[in-house]
């Protein structure tokens, strides 16, 4: 009984080290408990999935993931993996709240609090773009601020099960993959991009689309808010101006939209430049560094 990952039982210790203490959830590949470390108290997360999934290991791809984002501070951090008879598990940052939750609490949040949280996911974004992947599936659920000291003012970025490399590594070199064709839907409707819908190759633009439709839904309600059916909302982020989707947010977001037009598969975002404006905000607002102030 002891080895089915979704149903590790409280106190059982896990590679010698970590102690089960509770279920955090569940995921459509396995189990994500809180644990602490036998010797330190250290609190983790701890994500366990059968070795028998259809469709292969997502486990295995987050990790082969994460190892790369070592010592990356916008980032879950990864400190154990194994494959055990049954089941493989990692161990992970356990964070604090997800912007899911902490989006209920605040529904309309300042345009401060807004430009912040766009800076951090930015910065896990170029993060995770430098190391050769894309995320696929940015959204509230998977951002989430650290549990205590000043990780509690960085927004972290996780869940890296839908995340896909762009480039190739041969030799030393590294080149982008070639865009598909009639790819399958990865992502969440309400915040994939307009491209995404297409069935188009992602690729580090969606990212950053992802995140400007984050950060508006931070200021109100998304265009698309009340639109059911996959087809109808992709049409809806066809069909609404970039002034209408801004209409809360400052000029700035506007800038930032505009240089994503520019951009296709192939070309590199400019992240500077994104900081940049949503920098300017700050500037000129004279905004200090706290995330979510009352």
């Amino acid at each position: 009984a002891n080895e089915d990952p979704q149903n590790l039982v409280k106190g059982l210790i896990v590679g010698k080290r970590w102690r089960i203490i509770d279920k955090l959830g569940e995921g459509g590949c396995g189990s994500v408990y809180k644990v602490e470390d036998i010797q330190t108290f250290a609190k983790a997360a701890l994500k366990a999935e059968s070795n028998f999934v259809k469709g292969g290991s997502v486990l295995k791809l987050e990790v082969q993931i994460l190892k790369r984002l070592e010592g990356r501070k916008y980032v879950t951090q990864l400190f154990q993996s194994a494959k055990k008879k049954t089941y493989s598990y990692m161990v992970m940052t356990l964070l604090g709240r997800s912007l899911n939750e902490l989006f209920k609490q605040y529904p309309i949040c300042t345009v401060s609090t807004q430009v912040r949280v766009g800076i951090n996911i930015l910065y896990g974004l170029k993060q995770l773009h430098e190391v050769g992947y894309i995320h696929r599936d940015v959204k509230p659920a998977n951002l989430a601020i650290g549990r205590r000291g000043q990780a509690i003012h960085i927004i972290h970025i996780l869940d890296f099960g839908l995340s896909r490399e762009y480039v190739i590594r041969n030799n030393g070199s590294v080149k982008l993959r070639m865009p598909r064709t009639n790819t399958l839907f990865r992502g969440t409707v309400r915040y994939c991009s307009a491209n995404t819908h297409t069935r188009s190759e992602q690729g580090r633009p969606d990212d950053l689309w992802s995140m400007i439709y984050v950060l508006v839904e931070m200021r109100g309600p998304l265009p698309w808010n009340h639109i059911r059916g996959k087809d109808e909302i992709g049409m809806a982020k066809f069909q609404t101006l970039d002034t209408t989707l801004c209409r809360n947010s400052p000029k700035e977001l506007l800038d930032i939209i505009t240089h994503l037009r520019t951009l296709d598969y192939y070309t590199r975002p400019n992240y500077f430049y994104i900081y940049e404006r949503l920098h300017n905000v700050m500037r000129e607002c004279n905004y200090n560094d706290e995330i979510f102030q009352k």
